[in-house]
Formats: C-alpha cells, structure tokens, sequence
C-alpha cells in the first residue's frame, strides 16, 4: 500500500528512533540574530534574545564561500522548496505551460497571506484544470490577510502550489488526493527535479499542507537559489517573482521586498530562508539560512543582513517589526556581529 503524503497522523512506530542531525556541533548553531531593548538610564542597548542559526553563501559553481555553522547541515527546507515543486510542474506541462500568466506562476510558488490579489490569481490558476477550490488538495485556513474571515482551501498560504499540482497532474491523469502520492507519477517527477536542483535528498515527511517535504543539506538550497537567478531554466520563475513580488508574499513580507530588489527569495516554515542574486561580477550567489528555534523573523533577519552585508541588497530594504514598549519602539531585531561582518568570510 502507498504512503499518502497528507493521510493519517504521523504516530512514532514501535522500533523507531529519532533521526538526530549528524555532525551537528550545533544544536544551538551560531548567533545569527539578535533582539534588542534600549537601557533606560544609561542609553546602552541590553540584547534581550538572540536567533542561532546556520547561514551558507554559494558562488561560481556551487561553491561554498563562505558559512557560520555547518553549512551541510540537513534541513526540511519546507516551503523554501516551492521555486523547484514549482519548475519540475512547468517541465511537465511543457508547451501547455506557455500559456501561464508571470501571475499564475508567481503564486504558484507563493506561501500568501490570502490577500485578494492572490484569491484571485490561485482562481484563475484553478480554472485551468477545471478544479474547484473545495477540490483543493490542501487543508482550508483563514489567512493572513484576514484572520476573521471563513476558512477555505483557497485562503491556505500554498494553495497556489496546489492548484498548480492539479494542473500538472491532469497531463498525467492524477487528480485528488493522488496528487500528493510521493510514490505516484507527480510526485515521483517533483522529486526527482528537487533532488537534481537542491538535493541530494535525504529525508522525506509531510508538509503542513499535506505535500513530501524534502530535507536537504543546506548548502544544496543556496546551490538550488543560485541556479534560479542566474540560469536560464530558472528563467521563468525568476521573471515570475520579480513581475508580481507581491503574490509570492505579500504586504510587509521579506521574500516580496526582496524580488522587488531583483533578489530571487523564499522563506520556508520553522526558520528557513533560501535568497539568489547575480553579484556586480556577473557571478551567481546562493544563500540558505537555517534558524535552530524555527523563528521566521530570525532567518528573514539573518538573510536581509547576509545580502547587505555581501553588497547585494542595500540599507533599509526590510526590517522585522521592532520590540515595543508602551506601543513605541524600544529596540531592533537585527543580524548579529558575525552576519554584518560575512563579506570578510564570503570575499
């Protein structure tokens, strides 16, 4: 019997172990991050919390430049994944992909906060197939954009993605929960394209939207963002992202401030973030962040600061919400010491 990716609970069998990350001197990985109060008396800044993490860079090649922590370490990358679930669908769908709005893509590859313009380009993307939102392989959510509102398949932040699995799956006569089969004719191909670009795979679960969720050493994700902004095959989801950075994101998001700078960017669920840019020597740059405690602000933090840091993006591009006191800002949330200091290590 096939193992459906979104089927039943995930229950520890008898025998079982835990898989523990190898090598890894680095439960706690390296300060990447830090939170920061303002002292009232003195003016001195108290670092409240910090983020540790793993960073990578990426060049030429696939080289690792530079890394804090380990810069192989095996990670879920989760929804960091979606620019490659993306291009294995439109390597599938061939000349029947060509007429694809820069739209359509973009959310396709999008983890949305459910604001209108993304409802409405997952619809137009669902019309496509012929596939209802209820028919939607993903669970239903509020969103974002509305915590309030109904929950639906469509308001699910990759509902995107999923509506561009029931069109790639029609070309193989997949539909419903087959889509999400990791043992079935999509899946099978996704994988394979997300072994080629990011892998090598080393451990397969389930997503939170019911889809595999690929672990892969770390630096093959900033290998994989690489490739998507600088190579041709990436071409059509870099021209996605950067004509509607809003839908891969959206209002207040990293990845969206970011692809409106021309850096190709994706977060993904506890703590991932995966960017690629062409530096000002024509170069491809990858970058993969990993932060330990899972925290989206510590590894957008962690990216923004690498890129600035690396001459990429400049000041100011994004910012994590600042600690308040009182309603006012009282401190930052900034990338540490060893972030602001990488171009040294990454030269």
């Amino acid at each position: 019997m096939r193992h459906r990716a979104g089927a039943g609970v995930d229950r520890p069998r008898a025998g079982t172990r835990t898989k523990r990350v190898p090598g890894d001197d680095a439960v706690t990985g390296v300060e990447l991050v830090e939170v920061t109060r303002r002292d009232l008396r003195t003016g001195d800044e108290i670092v409240e919390s910090v983020h540790m993490g793993h960073l990578v860079v990426t060049g030429p090649g696939g080289q690792v430049r530079a890394a804090l922590g380990d810069p192989e370490r095996p990670t879920l990358v989760r929804s960091a994944a979606k620019p490659f679930q993306a291009l294995a669908c439109l390597q599938l769908l061939g000349d029947l992909g060509r007429d694809l709005g820069d739209d359509e893509i973009a959310v396709a590859w999008s983890s949305h906060r459910a604001e209108p313009r993304h409802l409405e380009a997952v619809r137009r993307l669902l019309a496509r197939s012929g596939t209802s939102d209820d028919a939607l392989t993903c669970p239903v959510a509020v969103g974002e954009h509305d915590p309030s509102g109904t929950a639906t398949r469509v308001r699910r932040d990759c509902s995107g993605k999923h509506a561009l699995f029931a069109l790639a799956g029609r070309t193989l006569g997949v539909s419903g929960d087959d889509l999400l089969d990791p043992d079935g004719p999509l899946q099978r191909r996704i994988l394979a394209s997300t072994d080629e670009h990011i892998g090598p795979v080393q451990g397969l679960a389930v997503d939170g939207c019911g889809a595999p969720a690929v672990q892969v050493p770390l630096a093959g994700l900033a290998r994989g963002f690489a490739m998507l902004a600088a190579d041709d095959q990436g071409g059509r989801i870099r021209a996605a992202g950067f004509a509607h950075p809003g839908l891969v994101g959206g209002e207040g998001r990293a990845e969206s401030a970011l692809l409106e700078k021309g850096i190709v960017a994706k977060p993904g669920a506890e703590g991932v973030f995966g960017a690629g840019a062409v530096d000002a020597s024509g170069d491809p740059v990858g970058i993969a962040i990993k932060i330990v405690d899972g925290s989206a602000r510590g590894a957008a933090t962690a990216a923004v600061g690498a890129l600035q840091a690396l001459g990429l993006v400049a000041p100011g591009v994004w910012s994590a919400p600042a600690p308040t006191g009182g309603g006012r800002p009282v401190g930052q949330v900034r990338s540490a010491a060893s972030v602001r200091g990488f171009a040294a290590r990454a030269g």
